[in-house]
């Protein structure tokens, strides 16, 4: 698998990040947004590779040739949900609204008091899950990370809100973090975890995605599979200024199998996954976020 999207370093330095977190946090959304234009511009300009990332996928989801236009658009989505990030962990969500569409699937997920495995992708903002947070404060809910990815960011996204780091179970660095992430789900937890871009050396399982053979890693299919738990998908998609429009689906738990089994079973739940997640891009493909070949290497 690629990883030429781990060997990129990291977008603006610590110290500016910080600054213009805070400024943002006392100016308020509206303002901050106003700031964001002139930064968001200069990434567009210096971020060659992840220009011709978006290009070439805004091209297969768009199904005609992608514009400048559109890559600044494309930009511009990612440039917002970050910003509205720190609204979100930062001011409990201030300026920032969501409309939750068929919250009853995963209600009734997570009424069978036997865990749920929340599968995201980085299409729009992942950290809307933890608005469910609020919805559903009984439940415990780990979020499956890896703090090795982006670490200037998420220590200071972290900072923000501390309570953040007690819900992080870090895949990248802890030992028996793939035990810890079965041991939740045993224990009734709510576990969110994105499942399209696979980490380094990670076992994947390759699908069909926007027409294009792409590999997808195999863990949340393989996780579903062992535990039994329900399998709940979460899209929380950006809709305009400070909005997202936040979609659940049930996804058909992988049945147990035999061992010779197992793999087809995988392939079938994740070409599942794909075929969902193509469907949202496609509706919504200004918020896909993964600035790399996403297809590389795949067969």
């Amino acid at each position: 698998m690629s990883t030429r999207w781990k060997a990129r370093r990291e977008a603006g330095s610590p110290w500016l990040m910080r600054a213009y977190a805070r400024t943002c946090l006392k100016i308020g959304p509206r303002a901050s947004r106003v700031l964001l234009g002139p930064i968001c511009a200069y990434f567009c300009l210096v971020r060659g590779p992840e220009r011709r990332a978006s290009r070439q996928f805004l091209q297969r989801a768009l199904g005609r040739k992608a514009t400048a236009r559109d890559v600044w658009r494309h930009f511009w989505t990612f440039s917002q949900v970050i910003l509205d990030r720190v609204f979100m962990l930062g001011a409990e969500g201030r300026g920032i609204s969501m409309t939750a569409e068929q919250p009853e699937v995963l209600h009734q997920a997570l009424d069978l008091g036997s865990g749920c495995l929340l599968l995201g992708a980085h299409l729009g903002s992942f950290e809307a899950s933890r608005s469910i947070k609020r919805a559903r404060p009984e439940v415990p809910l780990r979020l499956v990370q890896d703090r090795q990815v982006n670490p200037a960011a998420t220590a200071f996204l972290e900072a923000l809100n501390p309570e953040v780091a007690g819900q992080v179970l870090d895949i990248g660095a802890r030992p028996g973090a793939g035990l810890a992430l079965l041991a939740a789900l045993q224990n009734g937890s709510l576990v969110a975890m994105l499942a399209d871009r696979p980490r380094g050396e990670e076992r994947t399982v390759t699908v069909d995605f926007l027409g294009h053979p792409a590999r997808f890693p195999v863990a949340p299919h393989e996780v579903a599979m062992v535990t039994g738990a329900p399998v709940v998908l979460f899209w929380g998609l950006h809709v305009g200024a400070g909005r997202y429009r936040v979609v659940f689906e049930q996804l058909p738990t992988p049945p147990r199998v035999a061992r010779g089994e197992r793999e087809r079973v995988v392939r079938e739940s994740a070409q599942r996954f794909a075929a969902r997640l193509e469907h949202h891009a496609r509706a919504a493909p200004y918020n896909w976020f993964n600035f790399y070949d996403f297809w590389a290497d795949a067969t």
